[in-house]
């Protein structure tokens, strides 16, 4: 299996790849090795797994050659590559393994990193029919001929499925939903007269989180707490914005947090936030209806699909704006049995539709057939 991100880093690929790496190795017993970016300071972490990290800080041209060398050197003895990140590495590497790939696509990274970047403006769809210079150009290349060597591909939702078909992509493509599992406990909405308020996010410019933080400032609620779980490259900067604002002791940066630490708090949070510009299907917010918090979320991916036109919570209108936050959150604690009901029905949704089981046996079956071809 091949990340970009893995624990302690926060991220949808992140809370993914572990799970299903157990399940694959505790129930079918494979044999299962991911290779993944890690920071420097956790690459002696005590893993669950066979896991080999890589420094992401390296000098950009030896962290890949040195990650094309690894992938190649621990596919040697696989049957398959299960790939959800360093897809043009595994491609590379894969041109002399000659192995089976399965990959899961849940975005798109040359947007995303143009995005984050200031380089470009537009949606993600926008992206995908614009002309760029040189670089982007080169990059969408790169990645479009990268996913067209898979076997099959995966995805959360129809709207990447749609994406992957328009990059000329000819092989099986398979939908299987994001899942979690469902927890035990439910959260005590609007128990207390402090109101929690969580995001769980990688800190980077499409998620509009300094959005959300000035919001939370104009709302200058002494009650109104903001829990900001993750890190990334827009920490310095939100931080900053946080100690501006009119109730700066009550928005507060976790970090980031082991899954127990993250149940913790979302046990006892009142409202959810997701603002992203794009998202496939987060897993963040899958774990927050899970414990029948009320969501507020942008209409992108399949959020909308799964807040069903506001019958299983708040739906934030695009362009994010500030004013549409700090109205909505205004919205949500005026009405807290209305609230409640919402997160009931989201979580009994969640367990309905995208319960960690189901997605595991449809994972399970994929890989299944795929090596049965492999030795016919």
């Amino acid at each position: 299996m091949t990340v970009g991100i893995f624990p302690p880093d926060i991220g949808g690929p992140a809370t993914f790849v572990p799970k299903i790496a157990k399940y694959f190795q505790d129930e079918l017993n494979y044999e299962i090795e991911i290779l993944t970016l890690s920071d420097n300071k956790n690459s002696n972490i005590n893993d669950d797994f066979s896991v080999k990290r890589i420094d992401r800080n390296l000098p950009i041209i030896y962290r890949w050659l040195k990650t094309i060398f690894t992938i190649y050197k621990l596919g040697k003895n696989k049957d398959l590559i299960f790939v959800n990140g360093l897809g043009t590495e595994t491609t590379i590497a894969n041109t002399f393994l000659k192995k089976k790939i399965i990959r899961k696509i849940v975005g798109d990274p040359v947007w995303e990193r143009a995005y984050s970047k200031a380089k470009i403006s537009e949606s993600f769809d926008e992206f995908q029919i614009k002309n760029y210079g040189f670089s982007i150009s080169l990059q969408k290349k790169v990645r479009s001929f990268s996913i067209k060597k898979s076997d099959i591909v995966v995805t959360p939702s129809k709207h990447l499925k749609n994406f992957i078909l328009n990059l000329g992509f000819k092989n099986k493509i398979e939908i299987i939903n994001n899942g979690v599992f469902i927890p035990e406990e439910n959260t005590n909405i609007f128990t207390n007269d402090q109101i929690n308020i969580t995001i769980v996010s990688r800190l980077v410019s499409h998620k509009n989180i300094k959005k959300i933080i000035r919001a939370i400032s104009d709302l200058n609620n002494p009650l109104i707490y903001l829990n900001i779980i993750g890190d990334g490259p827009e920490l310095n900067q939100l931080q900053k914005i946080s100690l501006e604002s009119n109730n700066k002791d009550n928005i507060i940066f976790h970090g980031k947090l082991n899954r127990d630490d993250i149940n913790h708090i979302f046990l006892k949070s009142d409202i959810y936030i997701q603002a992203s510009n794009y998202e496939g299907l987060p897993h963040s917010l899958l774990e927050a209806m899970s414990y029948g918090i009320p969501v507020l979320c942008t209409p992108v991916g399949e959020c909308k699909e799964i807040l069903g036109n506001e019958d299983r919570g708040y739906i934030l209108d695009l362009p994010v704006s500030k004013n549409n936050i700090k109205s909505k959150i205004s919205e949500i604690i005026g009405e807290k049995n209305i609230a409640n009901k919402k997160g009931d029905r989201g979580k009994d949704f969640i367990y309905e539709k995208y319960n960690l089981t189901n997605s595991f046996n449809l994972y399970k079956n994929l890989f299944t057939r795929l090596l049965e071809e492999e030795y016919k």
